[in-house]
């Protein structure tokens, strides 16, 4: 299972994941699903100039989920899934994503989100999209960097 880490975080390749995530998992591959990047070639050349070198970034959509998803599970290639919203991951776990697991990292605020979390804040919506994922059996939870502790959906919420 080459797929070894799922994460919700608006910002996609920043900081946090290239330094921390990347290098926890040992990635060669990061994969961004979303809808509207994949048709944005002026962010794609950025965010490949800030992916380090010797990491592939892939960046999908979300229509071919059944067909994409067995080419990176099956790769040798260690992989990180990025995508913006819990909506994006559900369509992952919907077409049988295989990893267990969903690190809410940031979603920033806006006037529809509360601050559920330090820098994440989610919808009434997104919230219901979290909590129907973990009554399926995902874990999701809530984790800055690898070091940080993890704090779980049920604790954010109160």
């Amino acid at each position: 299972m080459p797929i070894k880490f799922l994460r919700i975080d608006d910002r996609l390749i920043h900081g946090q994941v290239v330094v921390a995530w990347i290098k926890n998992y040992s990635a060669r591959r990061v994969v961004i699903v979303d809808d509207q990047v994949v048709k944005d070639e002026f962010l794609i050349d950025v965010m490949k100039m800030v992916a380090p070198s010797g990491i592939e970034l892939a960046v999908i959509g979300t229509d071919n989920l059944q067909e994409q998803l067995p080419k990176f599970e099956e790769d040798k290639a260690n992989t990180v899934i990025l995508v913006k919203t819990p909506m994006t991951a559900k369509k992952l776990f919907d077409n049988g994503i295989a990893v267990k697991k969903l690190n809410v990292g940031g979603m920033g605020a806006n006037p529809n989100r509360k601050q559920l979390y330090k820098n994440v804040s989610a919808s009434i919506e997104e919230i219901e999209i979290l909590e129907a994922l973990e009554k399926q059996g995902i874990d999701v939870y809530f984790q800055a960097t690898p070091s940080d502790k993890v704090v779980s959906l049920k604790h954010a919420l109160g």
